[in-house]
Parts: C-alpha cells; structure tokens; sequence
C-alpha cells in the first residue's frame, strides 16, 4: 500500500497527507451514495400524502420505482456493512494474526492489544480529547486537544453506523415482506419496526446533515468543503490544526523512510527528462535507419 499510496504528497511545495486509503474512499463514497438516495426515497414514501412527497416521487418515476430504488439501495448499503466487517478482519488477519503466527509470537493479549491500538477502535485518550475539548470551548483553557488520526467526533459517526445499519435493515427487512414476517412474529412487530425504521432514518438524517457536515466540510478551518474524501489525502495546515499527533508521526516516518514521500513536481521533472531522452533517442534511430535505406538506394 505504501508504494502504491504515498504517507506524504508534494503538490507544488505543498505537503498533503493520507488520511483514508483508496479501499476506505470507496467504500465511503457507496455509502454516502445509498444514504443520500435512501433520504430523497425514503422520507417521501413515508409522507406520500403531501403535495412536496408527491412531487419527489414523480421525480423517482412514481411510486413503485421510488420503492425499489430504496429497496436497491437499502440492500447495498446492508452489503456494504458486511463487506467492512470483512475488510476489518481480513486488515486483523494480514496486518497482525499472519505476520505473528510466521514469528511465532501471537497472543491474544497482543490481539486485543492490537484491536486497541488500532486507528478507529475508541480508547482511554478520546475520553481525555473530549474533557480537554469542553474546558477548551468553556474558556478553560486555551489549549485544543492534540489528535491522532482520528479523532472523538469522527469515531462517533462511524461507530454510529454499526448499530444504525442493523437496525434499518433487520425493520426494514420486516415490513418489506411484512406477510411473512407476520407468521413468524406478532402483528404489533410491523408497528415497531415501522416507528423505529423511520424513527432511526430521521436521527441518522439529522446526525449527518447537522453534525456530520460541519464537523467534515462546514467547520470554519475545512469550508466549503474537505478534499479528504476525494483525494485520500489532507493538505498539511488542516493535517496540522486537526490532527497534530498524526502528522508528527507521518513527518517523524518519512525522515526515517524518504521513500514514503512522492514529490510530484520532480516526478514530473523525471518522467518529462526521460520522455524527452526516449524521443532524441528514437529520432536518433529513425536518422540512421533512413541513412542507411539512403545508402542501399
């Protein structure tokens, strides 16, 4: 991953940091997707009886192609949940559990010792960010909490996700085949889980408009927008104010490993030079096969 993704980018003397990896990107970009067309389909479907739920519906194409749209979208973002436990286990499994069992030394002390460390999983320290940033926001102090690579708010959204998803899609499932789920379960079921389906949509609605949007791109330091889900990488003044202790880390790394770091504008440089030598070269043996024809002429 690091040959490929470097730690550090240079565009135009300006450092940029990576943040998320291509995989991560990806994957977020399907579920930023699913959750928005699950937004304009869904809360429609819900209120159907008014004039604006009316006028999105004709929008989707009428109202059984709103409900398969949400349906569709509801389905690949349950798959999208299983895929990221996948991914979780399969990082656990090249990053910790093979690489031990080779060395000999796995334990499940060092295994949930990793699972601690790693970048997302909550620890002791976002307790602390979070007092440190109340006495900051209270004018206690005038000092902001130092961040790693992810900090308090951020493992907020994506841990909300794990019982979020769950719990759309197991109500979700029930009243999408509420015949067959009645045969099974109670008839006073398909009240729940429609109150707690739409209930839920509207809480992850409004955590994600509101507290994700300015956390991620509103905030006064990252407006209109942050790069970071395009791109993978942050630029170094927002990598600094945001995230002190990674991008210590990260220039603490690419002194001990240059080759972590792409220069851009000298990669160009190089490949332009050794373009420019391809073509002389090749002018150059285009020169003495013609000579040569001219001879034998």
């Amino acid at each position: 991953m690091m040959k490929k993704y470097p730690l550090i980018k240079i565009v135009r003397g300006k450092k940029y940091y990576l943040k998320l990896t291509p995989a991560q990107r990806y994957q977020h970009f399907i579920l930023m997707t699913t959750f928005i067309f699950l937004i304009l389909t869904g809360f429609p479907l819900k209120f159907h009886y008014y004039p604006w739920a009316k006028v999105m519906i004709n929008m989707f194409g009428g109202l059984q192609v709103t409900t398969v749209i949400h349906r569709i979208c509801g389905v690949t973002m349950v798959g999208l949940f299983f895929f990221h436990w996948y991914y979780l286990f399969r990082n656990l499994y090249v990053y910790y559990i093979r690489p031990s069992i080779r060395s000999n030394s796995f334990s499940f002390k060092g295994l949930f010792k990793f699972i601690y460390h790693s970048p997302m999983f909550p620890r002791g320290k976002d307790l602390k960010d979070v007092v440190d940033f109340l006495k900051y926001a209270f004018f206690i102090t005038d000092e902001k909490p130092k961040h790693e690579r992810f900090h308090w708010r951020e493992k907020f959204d994506y841990w909300a996700v794990f019982w979020g998803i769950p719990l759309l899609g197991l109500t979700g499932l029930i009243l999408w085949f509420e015949t067959e789920a009645t045969k099974i379960l109670p008839g006073w079921a398909l009240n729940i889980s429609f109150i707690a389906h739409s209930d839920e949509a509207l809480l992850a609605a409004s955590v994600i408009l509101i507290w994700h949007m300015y956390n991620a791109h509103v905030n006064y330091d990252k407006f209109p927008m942050s790069p970071l889900f395009l791109t993978g990488y942050l630029p170094e003044e927002i990598m600094k104010h945001e995230y002190y202790l990674e991008w210590q880390r990260l220039n603490e790394l690419a002194e001990k490993h240059p080759e972590l770091v792409l220069d851009i504008d000298t990669y160009k440089i190089k490949k332009e030079r050794e373009m420019e030598e391809q073509y002389k070269a090749y002018m150059e043996y285009l020169d003495v096969e013609i000579k040569k024809d001219t001879n034998e002429a």
